[in-house]
C-alpha cells in the first residue's frame, strides 16, 4: 500500500526489479554452456566497493526493462504478476508527477495505462497474494484520472475482500477523504472510525480523529464531536509516555501547530454553542484535566472577547484559574480575566480581579513553592503593580474613613508589599513587631524572614541577636508543621540562617550548638565543601568548644574529604576524631574502619597513578594503622597482587603467605593460591609451586582448563624438585581426569612408562606401554603419526620380554618337547614384532623385522646347539648332527633373507638402527651348507620333522615380511 514517503521507495524497487531481470534471463541462456555459479564461488571473489560512485536510477528505463520483460513468454507466473504490479505502480508516480509538473487538469496518461496493468493483473491473477495493494493503487488510478466514484467502489473492495490487510487504517482513511469531499458525512464518520481503530500505531491517526471530529460537527453532532477533537489534541499535545506532561505548542512543527490550532478553534466554538465555562469544566473534569486544558480556557475566552461578550470571556479566564490556581499559565488567565473587566467597564470587578490576584500570587503562597521568581518575571511585575495599587486603594480608604480595621487593612498590605519587595526601606522596630504578630498567629515561616530582616538587614542594635535566635525557631516550628515532602527546602533554610546567626553572634550562649548542628545538616545534604569549612569554624573557636562537639567537627571533616576523594586528609580527622573517642564506645569501631578505607584509597589512587612500590606500602599500611578492620583482608591482598604484577616475587611471596595464614576463610584464598604457585616457580623453589599448583588441580572451584594445567605443571614441578613419586602421582592423576585430548593424555602415558623404566619397574613400565596401545586404538579421529609412533615404540619393547622368552627355551631331549615349547614361544615372539611392524612406522618395522630375522637365527643356532640323544655315538650321531644342519640351514637362510629384505631399504632412503643392524647381522653370518652322513631311521625320522621355512622377501609396502609357518618336532 502506498504511504507518504513509500513512492519513492516503490520506484527504486521497481528500478532494482528491473536491473535483475536481464541478469536472470542471462543466467538461464548460460546453464547450458556453463555451471551454475554457487555460494561457495564468492569466497574467491573481492569485495570492491566504490563508495563515491553514482548509481542511476531511472524510472523511464525500469518502465521499459518492465515492458520487455512481460513481452517475454513462458515466464514465471509469478514474476509476470509482480512485473505487472510494479509497472502499474511506476505508470501512476509518473503519471501523478507529470501533473505535479504541469497543469493539474492535464490528461494522466501513464495513470489510464496504470490503470489498465492493475485491471490486466487482477483479472490474470486473482489469486496474486499482493492484490490487496494491487487494488488500492487502482484506487489512487482512478482518483488521479477524475474517476471518484470508481475509486471509493475500489476501496469498498479492497475492505470487502482483505479485511486483513496490514494497510487498512489507510484504506479507511482514503475512503474517509472521499466521502467527506462528497459531503457524505455520516459514511465518512463511519470510515474514520474504522481508521482510529488501528491508534496511535497508524501514521493516520491524528488526521482520522480531526476528520471524524468534523465529520460529526457537519452533522450538528457537536458535543460527540469534542471526543475525536480532545483525541487530536492528546495525540499532540500530550508527551509520549508522560501523559500529565505537556509538548508545548510552540515546540510543534508547522504543520501540527495549524491542526492543533484548528482544533481549538472548532472546540472553543463547540462550547460557545453549549454552555460555555461550565460546558467546559465539565469537559475538563471528565477528562482528569488534561495539561493542555489552559489552551481551551484561553481559546474561549477569546473567543468570548471578539464577540465583547466581556463578563463571559472573564468566567471562562477566571473558571481555569479557580480549577488550578497554581498551574503556571494560571497567573496569565487571571491578568487576562482582570483586562476584560477592564475592557467592559467593571470597576470594582477590576479591583476584586487584582485583590485575588495579589491574595493568590504573592510570594508566600502556594503558586511560589518549587518556582524562582526570575523564571516568571510577568507575574513578578503583575504582583508588583497590582500590590501597590491594592495598598494604595485602602490607605486611601483609611485615611477618609479614619478607621483602625481599615488601617489594619492597609497594613496587612503594605506587609504583604514589603515581604515581597524587601528593597523598599522600613524600619527594624516594625519589622521586629511584625514579626511578633505572625509569630504568635502561627505563621512561622512569615515571621521567621520578619525576624531574620530584622537581624540582618539594618544596623546592628539591642534586638538583632534576639530576632536572630527567634529566626530558628520560627522555621523549627514550621518546618515541624509540614508534611515530610515539603521539610526538605525549609530545613535547609533553616541550616542557612543557623550557620549564619552563629558566625554573626558568636558571643550568643547557644551559637557553639547552632554551628555543631549546622555542620551536621549541611554534610546530611552533602554540601561536603560547605559542611568542611563549617566544621573547621567549629573547631577554630576560642575558646575551644567541649571534646564531643570537637569529635563531631573531625567526622564531619573526615568523612566529607573521604567523600570528595581528599583522603590523605580524611585520614588525619579520623585519627583526630579517633583519639577524641574513648574505648568501647560504638563509634570508635566504625571510625576505625572508615581510617583503614582512607588508608585504603589512598593506596588505590598510588596504584591507579602508577607509584606501584607506593601503593604497596599503602595497602600494606592498612595493618597497621587500622589491624583489626574489615578491609585489611582486601588490602593485603591488593598489595600481594600489586607485588606479583610487577613480578616482585620476593616480596610478594611472605604477603601471600601472610594473607593464607591470616584469613583461611577468605574468598580470595583460590587468587592467593595461584599467585603463591607462581611466586614460588619464578623464585625457582619447584617444590613448593608444585604443591600451590596440586591445590589448584584438586579445587573444585577452579575451571576444568586451569585444573588440567595445573595438573601438569604439578607434576613438571615435583620432577623437577626431585620428588619423582609426586610427579608420577600426579602424570596418573592427569591421565585419570584427562582423557582428552587424547594425543596430550599418551604422551602422558609415555612419560609413565619412561618413569618406570627409570626406577626399575619393568612391571609398571609394561602397563603403561600397554595403555598407550589401548589408547591409541581407541582414538580414533583423534588419533594422529604421533601416537601412532609412541604405540609402535611401545609395542616393539614389550615384544622384548616374549623374545627374551623365546632365547630362555633351551631345546633337550627329547627333542619333539623342547622343540614344540620353543616353536610355540617363536610364535608368540614373531606376532608381537608382526604387530609392532604393523604400525608402519620406519624406525620400529626395521627393528621389528631385524628382530624376526634374529629370532629365525637364533632357532637354527640353538638347533645346532640342542641337546643330543645319548644312545648316539660315531656315524649315528654324526648323521643327526648332519640332519640338524639340514634342518636349521633353512631357518639361517630366512634369518639371511629376512635381513637382506631389511637392508635393502636403505636404497629407499631409509638407513636407521634396524637396518644398520641387519647388515651386520650379515656380516656375521655364514653362507656354507653342512655335509649330510646317514642316521639311524629313528633318529632321522625326528630330525626330518622340521620342515624348512619358505623364503622371506621383503613386502612392496615396507611392512615386516611374514613369519614362516610353525616349527615340528621330531618324535
Amino acid at each position: 500500500m502506498s504511504r507518504p514517503g513509500h513512492a519513492v521507495a516503490g520506484c527504486l524497487l521497481a528500478l532494482c526489479a528491473a536491473g535483475a531481470m536481464p541478469m536472470v534471463a542471462a543466467a538461464a541462456g548460460a546453464k547450458k554452456s556453463a555451471p551454475a555459479p554457487t555460494i561457495k564461488d564468492l569466497r574467491a571473489r573481492p569485495i570492491d566497493v566504490q563508495q563515491s560512485a553514482a548509481v542511476p536510477a531511472s524510472a523511464p528505463r525500469a518502465m521499459e526493462n518492465y515492458r520487455r520483460f512481460l513481452e517475454l513468454q513462458n515466464t514465471d507466473p509469478a514474476l509476470r504478476a509482480e512485473a505487472l504490479r510494479r509497472l502499474g505502480d511506476l505508470n501512476l508516480e509518473a503519471g501523478e508527477l507529470e501533473r505535479m509538473q504541469n497543469e493539474v487538469t492535464a490528461i494522466d496518461l501513464a495513470g489510464a495505462e496504470a490503470i489498465s496493468l492493475y485491471t490486466t493483473l487482477l483479472k490474470a491473477y486473482p489469486n496474486y497474494p499482493r492484490n490487496d495493494q494491487v487494488l488500492y493503487q487502482l484506487a489512487r488510478a482512478y482518483e488521479t484520472t477524475g474517476q471518484p466514484e470508481k475509486a471509493l467502489a475500489t476501496l469498498d473492495e479492497v475492505v470487502r475482500r482483505y479485511p486483513s490487510t496490514p494497510h487498512l487504517d489507510e484504506v479507511q482513511f482514503r475512503r474517509g477523504e472521499m466521502l467527506f469531499s462528497a459531503k457524505r458525512y455520516g459514511d465518512a464518520e463511519a470510515a474514520y472510525a474504522q481508521a482510529m481503530k488501528f491508534g496511535a500505531r497508524s501514521a493516520f491517526h491524528e488526521q482520522s480523529l480531526y476528520k471524524h471530529g468534523w465529520s460529526l460537527f457537519k452533522q450538528s453532532r457537536n458535543e460527540e464531536s469534542l471526543e475525536s477533537f480532545g483525541g487530536v489534541l492528546d495525540a499532540m499535545l500530550r508527551e509520549p509516555g508522560a501523559a500529565a506532561k505537556e509538548k508545548r505548542f510552540d515546540a510543534l512543527a508547522r504543520a501540527d501547530r495549524e491542526l492543533v490550532d484548528d482544533t481549538l478553534r472548532v472546540m472553543a466554538i463547540t462550547f460557545s454553542y453549549l454552555d460555555g465555562a461550565a460546558s467546559l469544566d465539565a469537559y475538563v473534569a471528565q477528562h482528569g484535566t488534561p495539561p493542555y486544558a489552559h489552551l481551551l480556557y484561553s481559546r474561549l475566552g477569546d473567543l468570548y472577547v471578539d464577540k465583547q461578550r466581556y463578563q463571559d470571556a472573564a468566567t471562562t479566564y477566571r473558571a481555569f484559574v479557580n480549577r488550578d490556581p497554581d498551574n503556571e499559565y494560571a497567573p496569565g488567565l487571571s491578568m487576562q480575566a482582570i483586562e476584560a473587566y477592564k475592557k467592559g467597564g467593571f470597576t470594582d470587578l477590576v479591583l476584586d480581579g487584582k485583590r485575588e490576584f495579589v491574595e493568590r500570587y504573592r510570594f508566600a503562597g502556594s503558586f511560589w513553592v518549587g518556582r524562582e521568581r526570575a523564571n516568571y518575571p510577568g507575574v513578578v511585575t503583575e504582583l508588583k503593580a497590582n500590590l501597590k495599587d491594592v495598598a494604595q486603594y485602602y490607605h486611601a480608604s483609611a485615611q477618609a474613613s479614619k478607621k483602625i480595621e481599615d488601617y489594619q487593612q492597609a497594613a496587612r498590605w503594605y506587609r504583604d508589599y514589603l515581604q515581597s519587595f524587601p528593597d523598599d526601606p522600613d524600619s527594624a522596630g516594625t519589622n521586629y513587631l511584625l514579626a511578633e504578630a505572625l509569630f504568635e498567629s502561627r505563621q512561622y515561616l512569615d515571621a521567621a524572614t520578619e525576624y531574620q530582616r530584622t537581624a540582618y538587614d539594618y544596623p546592628k542594635n539591642a534586638q538583632s541577636a534576639t530576632a536572630g535566635y527567634a529566626g530558628l525557631v520560627a522555621l523549627q516550628r514550621h518546618e515541624e508543621s509540614l508534611p515530610a515532602a515539603g521539610r526538605p527546602a525549609i530545613h535547609q533554610r533553616a541550616v542557612d540562617a543557623g550557620v549564619k546567626f552563629a558566625t554573626t553572634f558568636p558571643e550568643h550562649p547557644d551559637s557553639a550548638g547552632v554551628l555543631t548542628r549546622a555542620a551536621e545538616d549541611i554534610f546530611a545534604a552533602r554540601d561536603l565543601p560547605r559542611a568542611i569549612a563549617v566544621a573547621e569554624t567549629l573547631l577554630a573557636r576560642q575558646p575551644p568548644v567541649d571534646p564531643a562537639r570537637q569529635r563531631i567537627g573531625w567526622t564531619i571533616i573526615g568523612r566529607s574529604n573521604f567523600d570528595l576523594l581528599y583522603f590523605d586528609k580524611a585520614e588525619v580527622a579520623f585519627v583526630n576524631a579517633r583519639a577524641l573517642t574513648p574505648p568501647g564506645d560504638p563509634e570508635r569501631a566504625d571510625l576505625t574502619e572508615r581510617l583503614a578505607a582512607s588508608v585504603y584509597k589512598q593506596a588505590e589512587a598510588k596504584r591507579a597513578a602508577g607509584d606501584a612500590t607506593g601503593a604497596v606500602d599503602a595497602f600494606l599500611r592498612v595493618a597497621t594503622v587500622a589491624p583489626d578492620s574489615k578491609i585489611r583482608s582486601t588490602a593485603t591482598y591488593d598489595a600481594a597482587a600489586l607485588l606479583v604484577t610487577q613480578k616482585a616475587w620476593d616480596r610478594a611471596i611472605p604477603v601471600l603467605e601472610s594473607f593464607r595464614r591470616d584469613f583461611p576463610e577468605d574468598k580470595l584464598q583460590p587468587e592467593v593460591t595461584r599467585s603463591l604457585a607462581v611466586a614460588y616457580a619464578e623464585t625457582g623453589r619447584a617444590g613448593e609451586a608444585a604443591t600451590e599448583f596440586e591445590r589448584i588441580a584438586a579445587s573444585p572451584g577452579e575451571e576444568p582448563a586451569l585444573r588440567r594445567e595445573a595438573t601438569m605443571q604439578a607434576a613438571d614441578l615435583y620432577e623437577k624438585a626431585g620428588r619423582a613419586d609426586r610427579s608420577v602421582a600426579m602424570l596418573e592423576k592427569f591421565v585419570a581426569d584427562y582423557p582428552s585430548p587424547v594425543p596430550e593424555a599418551i604422551e602422558v602415558r609415555q612419560r609413565l612408562a619412561d618413569a618406570a623404566g627409570k626406577r626399575g619397574d619393568p612391571v609398571r613400565q609394561q602397563f603403561w606401554q600397554r595403555e598407550i596401545i589401548r589408547a591409541d586404538g581407541a582414538a580414533g579421529a583423534a588419533r594422529t603419526d604421533r601416537t601412532r609412533f609412541l604405540a609402535a615404540n611401545a609395542q616393539l619393547a614389550l615384544a622384548t620380554p616374549m623374545r627374551d622368552a623365546f632365547r630362555g627355551v633351551r631345546l633337550t631331549t627329547p627333542l619333539k618337547k623342547s622343540l614344540a615349547q620353543k616353536s610355540k614361544s617363536l610364535e608368540v615372539a614373531l606376532a608381537a614384532y608382526k604387530t609392532a611392524a604393523d604400525y608402519q612406522v620406519a624406525d620400529v618395522t626395521t627393528m621389528a623385522t631385524f628382530e624376526m630375522a634374529e629370532l629365525y637365527r637364533t632357532l637354527a643356532r640353538d638347533l645346532m646347539d640342542s641337546e643330543r640323544p645319548k644312545n648316539l655315538a660315531g656315524d649315528a650321531l654324526e648323521q643327526y648332527n648332519l640332519l640338524l644342519e639340514e634342518q636349521a640351514f633353512p631357518f639361517e637362510e630366512q634369518a639371511i633373507s629376512a635381513h637382506e629384505a631389511n637392508a635393502a631399504r636403505a636404497k629407499e632412503g631409509v638407513y636407521n638402527d634396524g637396518v644398520k643392524a641387519s647388515y651386520t647381522a650379515l656380516a656375521q653370518l655364514n653362507p656354507g651348507r653342512f655335509g649330510k652322513t646317514e642316521l639311524p631311521p629313528g633318529v632321522v625320522e625326528g630330525i626330518t620333522a622340521l620342515e624348512p621355512p619358505p623364503a622371506i622377501a621383503a613386502p612392496a609396502d615396507g611392512s615386516a615380511p611374514p613369519p614362516p609357518p610353525p616349527v615340528s618336532a621330531p618324535p
